[in-house]
């Protein structure tokens, strides 16, 4: 089985990339799985006022959200869908998870920032897209 993994974060352009694997892995051996990536919040500000227990939940509940949200996107399709929450940078825990899950294929959503804000801060896809060994397709 052909396994898609497609990072999820709720917004237009993760839903768009899932419509796409969708119509990529419809009538196919394939399997999609859905990652989405939490910030650690493992700061000393974070850690002073909250628990570990009190970020991991709330961390749940965001990726939880943003996981019902996507999987009613993919409910109306007979495809394999598995999910997968990572907690860290989300261009790190992407390229991990295609690695250890051995993914055939990465298709993402591109969120433009614009030359300035792209260059200071960098952008997941082109992270994703310079450290996997998969093939990569950024759906616009």
């Amino acid at each position: 089985m052909i396994k898609i993994l497609v990072p999820v974060d709720g917004s237009a352009g993760s839903d768009k990339a899932v419509r796409f694997a969708i119509f990529l892995a419809e009538g196919k051996n394939k399997e999609i799985i859905l990652i989405n990536v939490q910030p650690s919040y493992n700061t000393p500000n974070i850690k002073r006022f909250f628990s570990q227990e009190q970020i991991r939940s709330f961390q749940e509940e965001l990726s939880k959200e943003v996981l019902d949200h996507t999987l009613e996107i993919t409910n109306s399709f007979s495809i394999p869908v598995r999910t997968v929450i990572r907690i860290g940078d989300p261009g790190k825990e992407i390229c991990a998870e295609a690695e250890e899950s051995s993914i055939d294929f990465i298709v993402m959503g591109y969120r433009g920032l614009g030359a300035v804000k792209r260059a200071i801060m960098g952008s997941v896809a082109t992270h994703v897209l310079h450290e996997t060994t998969c093939p990569v397709m950024i759906v616009p």
